[in-house]
């Protein structure tokens, strides 16, 4: 018995070593999952650390010594880093709200003009207008980072309004007391700013315009587009397996000999699968609708992305049909491409607390920029003008597998 189960194990490791690629991607796979998780999640913990610091725009409109110095306190702070300038030009209000707009950054500090005199002139008089900062987000940024930066920001601003005015209010009792301000501004450190020493500063926290400000997101408005996403590409296995046993079974080859173009061919075999894609994105986000409450948005542009991201998936299983030789191949390449591809893009992880790298490689995957459309409409509450390009890039890729894979494609095997 010990040589018949001998036998059948050198057998079976005969037939694994025949298909070497097959064997590979066994390996293959979960050290690439491994890899992307563990790059991809080595900020969740360290979002706003030294390590991981957080990228704020800052427009200074005031000119005044206040502001510079609120500026100056935040650029000491670690794990925040103050963005003055894009591209070499000072940033104003409009270049931030359009980098925000563009997924570019998160986070913008706006000093506006006559910050500095309005709090100079309200530490004489408490019935003066008061002094207003601006924090401009994207409204998809993980609350619970927003809070933490948020807070420190104010924090900060408030700290050093106070400490302007402690000299005002300690010469009112004991006359002149030259230099007080920097040697109060020693003593106290990093104490914070009690609620009962507040500096009456108007801290709004704000969206760019055109930005849906009316409510803010939940888990399921991220989950949802997400996992959709993530199942939609599961297509890829379904899809180059159904090629692989037409080709075996001899039922490809009878096709080839009716009066057709190859390129028809194709098109007519993924046309199903196109339209099994389309149900799916419908059925998932109904369950979104009804059973969380979600809000779609604008419903065009719903279509117009989901159309693209349903072309993009069908792309990517004939490129997994024409490289894929044999079933075993197909089958690992697809949950490869599935699994690494959705964590890369960020359905698993938020890629705002991915490192830069992260970030720009998740950019050369069509989850990224298909969860980037459906944000857009749901959470930011744009229309079918703002995720054109969004729809482009799927397009893009759409077109770049079908030319590849009808490059490969192996129609006489």
């Amino acid at each position: 018995m010990i040589h018949q189960i001998i036998a059948i194990t050198l057998k079976e490791l005969k037939v694994l070593w025949l298909d070497r690629e097959a064997l590979a991607l066994l390996f293959a796979m979960p050290m690439f999952f491994i890899l992307v998780m563990s790059f991809a999640l080595e900020g969740v913990f360290e979002a706003g650390s030294k390590g991981h610091p957080i990228e704020i725009l800052v427009v200074h409109q005031d000119g005044g010594r206040l502001a510079e110095q609120a500026i100056a306190d935040l650029k000491r702070m670690e794990g925040l880093i103050l963005i003055e300038t894009y591209e070499g030009i000072p940033l104003t209000s409009d270049n931030a709200e359009q980098l925000i707009g563009k997924g570019i950054y998160s986070l913008a500090l706006h000093f506006p003009e006559g910050y500095t005199e309005k709090i100079l002139k309200n530490s004489n008089d408490p019935q003066e207008e008061k002094a207003t900062v601006y924090l401009l987000s994207d409204p998809a940024m993980n609350l619970q980072l927003l809070a933490t930066v948020k807070g420190a920001i104010q924090g900060a601003i408030e700290r050093r309004v106070l400490l302007t005015r402690i000299p005002q209010r300690l010469k009112e009792m004991f006359g002149t007391l030259e230099g007080m301000e920097g040697q109060l501004d020693n003593l106290l450190g990093d104490t914070n700013v009690s609620g009962r020493e507040r500096s009456n500063v108007d801290f709004i926290h704000t969206f760019p315009k055109g930005f849906n400000a009316g409510r803010r997101p939940t888990a399921t408005e991220q989950n949802v587009p997400a996992y959709t996403i993530f199942g939609v590409f599961f297509i890829v296995l379904t899809l180059a397996s159904s090629f692989l046993q037409e080709k075996r079974d001899g039922t490809f080859q009878r096709i080839l000999a009716a009066p057709l173009s190859k390129t028809a061919l194709l098109i007519g075999k993924l046309l199903p699968y196109y339209l099994v894609n389309l149900i799916q994105i419908g059925l998932m986000f109904c369950v979104g609708v009804v059973v969380f409450g979600i809000k779609l948005g604008n419903l065009p542009a719903l279509v117009i992305v989901s159309l693209a991201l349903a072309a993009a998936a069908n792309g990517l299983g004939l490129l997994v049909a024409a490289l894929g030789k044999t079933e075993p191949q197909v089958n690992g390449l697809s949950v490869l491409l599935a699994i690494t591809l959705s964590a890369l893009g960020g359905m698993m992880v938020p890629t705002f607390i991915m490192p830069n790298l992260m970030k720009t490689l998740s950019l050369f995957t069509p989850h990224a920029w298909a969860l980037a459309g459906y944000h857009d409409i749901i959470i930011r509450g744009l229309g079918t003008k703002e995720v054109l390009t969004e729809m482009a890039v799927l397009l893009g890729f759409a077109s770049f597998f079908f030319v590849v894979a009808l490059w490969r494609f192996r129609f006489d095997k």
